[in-house]
């Protein structure tokens, strides 16, 4: 297997496809990677291994997703290239997820708007989208804590829960039937803050599979604006985003940031008030 294929399967996933490849690539047996592992101090089962290579399972846990970041390093991979495939963590108990491996998400584009008080009011959200694979009825999309879901268009909500860390909340949004492989879908949806989210100082989208292009545009409406807004990022959803560069407040009271071929990760806007 050589380091093309390698590339290519790290930009297109699924996850345990590219985990077998870069593998395999590196020559290293399951039982050599585990000691490698081992002498890093981290402590993951063998049979784990197996199974996130055979699709079985997924690292999900923050232990887990320690060891992966390890396990990058080993195989010399570009840091949250796996990391960076995973889907959405799934919800507790009896809660299944939807494969995001069977949507391709071609944008998403979300409106804030901040009132006179400096209090975040409303938040829209619309996504456009095409099944890989016939069937595909749903998709999910997370929220923060503070965060809800208030009204959907062209989709229904469908179950809510926590993560599996607790931290974040899992919404599905369902389509009106089962669409055919390559079939697209727009839907729209809109979210309120409640508690200390409404007095945040930054909105944050948390994208766990790849966006072709991923828009963020905040709207501030008193007749103060923030002297000074950032683009914020971090590549690990479950991670507090940090500065990636500064953004300016249009003569309309509106920021944005737009990004093209987005990676999963944690990415928004942040602005600072006098």
């Amino acid at each position: 297997m050589s380091d093309r294929e390698l590339v290519e399967v790290l930009r297109s996933g699924p996850f345990e496809q590219a985990l077998r490849v870069a593998i395999r690539t590196r020559g290293l047996s399951l039982d050599r990677i585990h000691a490698r592992l081992r002498e890093r101090g981290v402590r993951i089962s063998l049979s784990s291994l197996s199974y996130w290579q055979r699709g079985r399972s997924r690292p999900e846990r923050a232990a887990s997703l320690v060891a992966l970041r390890e396990l990058e390093a080993i195989l010399a991979l570009p840091p949250y290239s796996l990391i960076g495939l995973l889907g959405p963590p799934r919800p507790r108990g009896r809660r299944t997820d939807p494969s995001p491996g069977l949507i391709t998400v071609l944008s998403q584009h979300e409106q804030v708007v901040v009132g006179a008080d400096r209090k975040r009011r409303l938040a829209r959200a619309r996504i456009v989208l095409r099944a890989t694979a016939p069937g595909t009825d749903r998709c999910v999309i997370a929220h923060p804590p503070g965060i809800r879901l208030l009204r959907t268009d062209c989709c229904r909500p469908g179950r809510s829960g926590p993560d599996e860390t607790g931290t974040r909340t899992l919404d599905e949004l369902i389509f009106d039937r089962p669409l055919a492989a390559g079939e697209t879908r727009v839907l729209e949806y809109s979210t309120g803050f409640s508690g200390g989210a409404l007095d945040a100082d930054h909105h944050v989208r948390l994208l766990h599979v790849p966006v072709q292009q991923h828009v963020v545009q905040v709207r501030f409406e008193g007749p103060a604006l923030p002297v000074r807004c950032f683009h914020t990022w971090s590549p690990d959803p479950w991670a507090e985003p940090g500065d990636a560069g500064e953004l300016h407040v249009d003569a309309y009271g509106t920021v944005h940031l737009i990004d093209a071929d987005a990676r999963p990760g944690a990415r928004g806007i942040r602005w600072e008030w006098v």
